[in-house]
């Protein structure tokens, strides 16, 4: 797109803080991965890559490096559509199953490498993966004992049938940010009809 994504104006606040919100409604702990500097003030810790300038693998990497948690959700700072009730079921899968990674997959996109949970085992196979100049993460996802999410089961949490898009293109983010807004406006109106339902029948 020309710009940093994280950043782009999402309503009142940048997109990854909006994203970052909604995923601390299931996590407690929520870290921002990328450049500490350009992150610094946002309201959430930031975490800079091990292997600058390496693709989303390293930035699972970094996510990997500074948890010490079992299970590390990681999330795209450009997938709005994500729901917390959604990222809830992920790590609610996690918790049954002794897999390296829980990762989403559909026919439109596949493997949903960044809104996936992954473990401590995973983490040596990424750094020698980085290491070696290796970027791609579906090589690494073929060696993994993986919990692969189907369509069955996230398709309830999937309404709008978008919830894995992510903003590519001007285009791509100019209509989710229109869609957003139009929401926001039907739900206050929602509170007005049901604010004015409640007064008249107090009143009468």
């Amino acid at each position: 797109m020309g710009q940093d994504k994280a950043l782009l104006p999402f309503g009142d606040r940048p997109l990854v803080v909006w994203i970052a919100e909604r995923v601390r409604r299931v996590c407690e702990d929520v870290s921002l991965v990328g450049n500490p500097t350009k992150y610094a003030g946002l309201g959430f810790p930031a975490i800079g890559d091990v292997f600058p300038d390496q693709g989303p693998l390293s930035g699972i990497h970094a996510a990997l490096v500074h948890s010490d948690a079992r299970f590390t959700l990681v999330i795209g700072c450009d997938m709005p559509y994500l729901s917390p009730e959604f990222l809830k079921l992920l790590l609610e899968i996690a918790g049954r199953t002794e897999a390296d990674a829980v990762i989403p997959e559909s026919e439109s996109f596949g493997y949903e490498p960044l809104c996936a949970i992954y473990t401590r085992a995973c983490l040596l196979p990424v750094e020698q993966a980085l290491q070696q100049g290796q970027r791609k993460i579906r090589s690494l996802l073929e060696r993994w004992r993986l919990r692969v999410v189907t369509r069955q089961e996230w398709e309830p949490y999937d309404p709008s049938g978008k919830m894995f898009s992510n903003l590519n293109t001007p285009a791509d983010y100019e209509q989710v940010r229109a869609e957003w807004e139009r929401s926001q406006k039907s739900e206050v109106e929602e509170v007005r009809i049901k604010t004015a339902r409640e007064f008249f029948s107090s009143e009468f």
